[in-house]
């Protein structure tokens, strides 16, 4: 909700100002070329404020590619260094080889980055064409992964196999669909058309979901995610200890007395939430079933709902309706936007303060005490603190 408002914001307040200074001396005439490369909102922008405006959409551009791309180069990199280099060439590869191979493929895939942006912008590949074309490239592995990181009878061969014939027939069907509509010419003009375009995305997602799901329900696996809730997970991290388990058994009898433990255990980890919650200090409370079970309702309702009235209530409403905006209708749509910016650059920038307030003091107190006595302010566990009974 809060990353949406970042483009629909500029596109609504820049983009109506380019179409309401159209014929204006001060604002340079755009080509449907330059409205697709993006030019209207720094048009727009220095015709309102003069160089300073074009200036201020420039440094804005350059921090949100900087912002993407260094994402994308640590993302390649780790990739790269961790599930090649380390697994398959040089498995017993120390700290510093690992460390020289990151910084050698984060140069490698700036370089490919590079030679990909200049081989797109000479040959007429523009940022609307590659946004529709990510649909058909990427769009066959949604559900696969989608499934993966969520259900636990997922099958990993259908899952793959799913994501590389959907990619596959997802182009295929592009291809032919822009053959069938512009008399066999295929070209970036013809392939970027909207009809090609959505035939690719619908029947790579398409064709990626139904074989990866087919398959996963004919030949289940039995994942129970026990690898990854270990991954970078503290001691103790929500579950029984190893003495416990073993002395369990493999059938653990239900007990009243096992019971009232258990339940004891899960309010103290609910409450250990609510602390880390309320501190805004993160620690393996955070991390525990009763945490993460809280944020998994959250996450699943939240997104039920956002999904219905986003793409469904609202634009079904409007399409179906046939509503024609007038001006005080179009003008509480721009309202929106307005706040809906406001709204986000809250959560994102002020509300963040406010939830690690607890961290904060700490560190600032911290800084104080070593300010005056160095080494003093040195943080220590509480838990550490305590003797062991």
């Amino acid at each position: 909700m809060a990353w949406f408002s970042i483009p629909f914001g500029p596109a609504t307040t820049l983009g109506l100002a380019a179409v309401a200074l159209r014929g204006d001396p001060d604002m340079r005439s755009l080509s449907a070329a330059d409205v697709s490369a993006g030019l209207p909102a720094p048009t727009a922008a220095a015709a309102l404020l003069g160089p300073g405006g074009a200036a201020a959409v420039l440094v804005l551009l350059f921090l949100a590619v900087t912002s993407a791309t260094s994402a994308e180069l640590i993302a390649v990199s780790s990739l790269l260094t961790y599930d090649v280099y380390k697994r398959y060439i040089n498995p017993h590869a120390t700290e510093k080889q690992i460390l020289n191979m990151s910084h050698l493929m984060v140069v490698l895939y700036a370089v490919v980055m590079g030679f990909c942006g200049l081989i797109f912008y000479y040959i007429g590949i523009s940022m609307g064409w590659l946004y529709l074309f990510m649909g058909a490239m990427l769009g066959s592995a949604v559900v696969p992964i989608a499934m993966c990181i969520t259900w636990s009878k997922a099958n990993k061969t259908g899952c793959m196999v799913g994501a590389v014939l959907g990619l596959i027939l997802g182009i295929i069907s592009w291809l032919v669909t822009t053959a069938k509509l512009n008399n066999n010419v295929i070209n970036v003009v013809t392939t970027g058309g909207n009809y090609p375009m959505l035939t690719g995305n619908l029947v790579s997602i398409a064709v990626g979901g139904l074989v990866s799901l087919v398959w996963s329900l004919i030949w289940p696996e039995n994942f129970d995610f026990d690898i990854t809730r270990a991954i970078n997970c503290p001691e103790p991290c929500g579950t029984a200890s190893t003495d416990e388990a073993e002395n369990e058994g493999p059938f653990p009898e239900k007990s009243k007395e096992g019971e009232s433990r258990q339940k004891a255990l899960q309010v103290e980890e609910e409450q250990a939430y609510e602390t880390a919650q309320n501190t805004g200090i993160t620690g393996a409370a955070e991390l525990n079933r009763a945490g993460l079970a809280k944020a998994y309702r959250f996450a699943t309702w939240s997104s039920v709902i956002l999904t219905l009235v986003l793409v469904i209530i609202i634009p079904m409403s409007l399409f179906g309706s046939s509503i024609v905006y007038s001006v005080n209708g179009f003008g509480a749509w721009v309202i929106i936007g307005f706040v809906w910016a406001f709204l986000a650059a809250f959560i994102v920038v002020l509300y963040p303060l406010w939830e690690s307030r607890g961290g904060l003091a700490m560190v600032a107190r911290g800084i104080i005490k070593d300010i005056y006595k160095p080494g003093s302010g040195l943080y220590v566990d509480t838990a550490e603190r305590q003797p062991s009974a």
